[in-house]
């Protein structure tokens, strides 16, 4: 990662959250009755459905609509009220994240969320304040064609950018690691939660985790001074080492 440029670095750190996002909004639709905690999108759609149908059906993702507003506010606020670079100020939010997801993998293999209501509204509704909080961080890293929730956006570009449709294919692989990650994460949270309840959930605490530790060791990194070196290095100009002239001295 240190081999790598501001900019790949970003792209590679938001796609890992993207990652993360397959996972948990799989979770949330087969584990929390059909309930998107990330993707606002789809969760609206099922909410209209809901409301033409049978507003219990959809209860969950009332809660997880105005969990996912709450915690877009909270980590608005967060980001805007905290100084230091960039990575510095995510990796602080993704520990926040962090502890909402083990919170919640923790409860959910304690408590079996299926069969009380109670409990399922109430990780529907945390769980979206932690995507809210990695939603905020990817704007907050301003990764140009990666959006860590919804792919519609990107896949449109990625096929309008295609040479089948005469563009130039610019920031194509970025574009095709988004849709990659949601499906890949998606297929591994839905495989991990048929195999145990708290897999899927353990999973992105871990993808979050390791993204983390990328992330405050990048911003520790770029806090570090740099040594001067060569010409840049006190006493030296052009190379040759400058010695002070005695004092007196005459020319």
């Amino acid at each position: 990662m240190r081999a790598l440029g501001d900019e790949d670095q970003r792209v590679l750190i938001v796609l890992a959250l993207t990652l993360a996002t397959g996972v948990v909004d799989a979770v949330s639709y087969f584990s929390l009755d059909h309930v998107f905690t990330a993707n606002m999108s789809g969760n609206m759609a099922l909410l209209g459905i809901g409301t033409a149908t049978s507003l219990h059906a959809v209860t969950g993702n009332v809660y997880a609509f105005f969990g996912f507003v709450i915690g877009s506010v909270a980590v608005a606020r967060f980001l805007r009220t905290r100084s230091g670079s960039s990575l510095r100020i995510a990796g602080l939010a993704l520990g926040l994240q962090l502890v909402l997801l083990i919170a919640l993998t923790l409860l959910v293999a304690v408590i079996d969320v299926h069969v009380r209501d109670g409990w399922r509204y109430a990780v529907c509704a945390i769980l979206a304040v932690a995507m809210a909080i990695q939603t905020g961080i990817a704007r907050h890293l301003a990764v140009q064609d990666v959006n860590t929730t919804v792919a519609t956006m990107t896949l449109h570009d990625l096929a309008a950018a295609s040479r089948a449709a005469g563009g130039d294919s610019v920031r194509w692989r970025r574009r095709a690691g988004v849709v990659i990650a949601l499906f890949v994460g998606a297929a591994c949270g839905t495989a991990l939660d048929q195999a145990v309840r708290w897999g899927g959930l353990a999973l992105s605490s871990a993808i979050v985790a390791f993204v983390l530790v990328v992330t405050m060791t990048l911003a520790a990194d770029d806090d570090r001074p740099t040594t001067p070196t060569g010409d840049d290095a006190p006493g030296r100009a052009g190379g040759l080492e400058l010695q002070p002239s005695p004092v007196g001295a005459r020319r």
